[in-house]
C-alpha cells in the first residue's frame, strides 16, 4: 500500500503545482486530493522541498530519454524533431520545475550538479545536430555560430514557462502555448534553414 500511496502523492503534487504554482499549494491541500491525511503524507515526504526533489529526479530519469537520441547528418532532421518534441514534453510534464524556481530555491548541491550536467549535455547534443544539419546542407550558418546558437535554444526552452508567468501571467501551459515556444525556439535558426528543412520541421516538430 505505501508505494501506491507515494506514487499517487507524487502524481496529484505534480498536478497541482503544475496547474497552481507551487507557493499556492500547501501539504494539507495535497493531502487531500490524495485522501490521506497530512500526517500520512509527510510520511512519505517531510517537506513540500521533498516533493520537489523527488520530481526534479523524476525529470532528470526522464531527460535521459532525449539524450539518447542520436543523429546522423542523414537523419538529422527526424531526430531534431524528435528530440525537439520530447524536450518540450518535459517541459510540459514538469512545468513548474523550469517556472518556479524562485519559489521552492535550491534544493541540494547533489541536484545542481546533476542539473548542471544535464544542461551541459543538452546543449552538446543540440549542437552536434546542428552540425549534421550543416554537413547535410540543411542549415546554413558559419559553425562558430553553433555554440551560442545551442545555448540560446537552451534558453528559450528552459526558461519559457518562466517567460509566460512573468509577461504574460500565465500559470499553466496549454498546448497552444507550448507549441508557441517550439515556434520561438525554431525563430532562432529558421532563416538558416533551407525551405525544404524548414517545411519538415513545421509538419513533425510541434506536439
Amino acid at each position: 500500500m505505501a508505494p501506491r500511496t507515494k506514487e499517487r502523492i507524487l502524481a496529484i503534487s505534480l498536478r497541482l503545482f503544475n496547474e497552481m504554482g507551487y507557493d499556492t499549494v500547501t501539504t494539507a491541500r495535497i493531502a487531500d486530493e490524495v485522501g490521506i491525511s497530512e500526517g500520512n503524507l509527510w510520511y512519505h515526504f517531510r517537506t513540500k522541498k521533498d516533493l520537489v526533489r523527488a520530481h526534479q529526479y523524476a525529470l532528470i530519469r526522464r531527460i535521459d530519454t532525449h539524450l539518447a537520441i542520436e543523429s546522423t547528418p542523414e537523419n538529422v532532421l527526424e531526430k531534431y524533431s524528435q528530440f525537439s518534441r520530447l524536450v518540450f514534453e518535459e517541459v510540459w510534464e514538469y512545468q513548474f520545475l523550469y517556472r518556479d524556481q524562485a519559489e521552492f530555491g535550491r534544493t541540494s548541491p547533489e541536484l545542481e550538479d546533476k542539473v548542471h550536467r544535464v544542461y551541459e549535455l543538452t546543449t552538446a547534443a543540440v549542437q552536434k545536430m546542428f552540425s549534421h544539419m550543416i554537413e547535410a546542407g540543411h542549415l546554413v550558418m558559419p559553425p562558430e555560430e553553433l555554440s551560442p546558437l545551442a545555448d540560446n535554444v537552451w534558453m528559450v526552452i528552459r526558461y519559457w514557462p518562466s517567460f509566460l508567468r512573468e509577461t504574460r501571467r500565465i500559470v499553466k501551459l496549454d498546448k497552444t502555448a507550448l507549441n508557441a515556444g517550439i515556434r520561438h525556439h525554431f525563430a532562432l535558426f529558421e532563416t538558416s534553414l533551407t525551405p525544404q528543412a524548414r517545411a519538415y520541421f513545421d509538419a513533425n516538430a510541434y506536439v
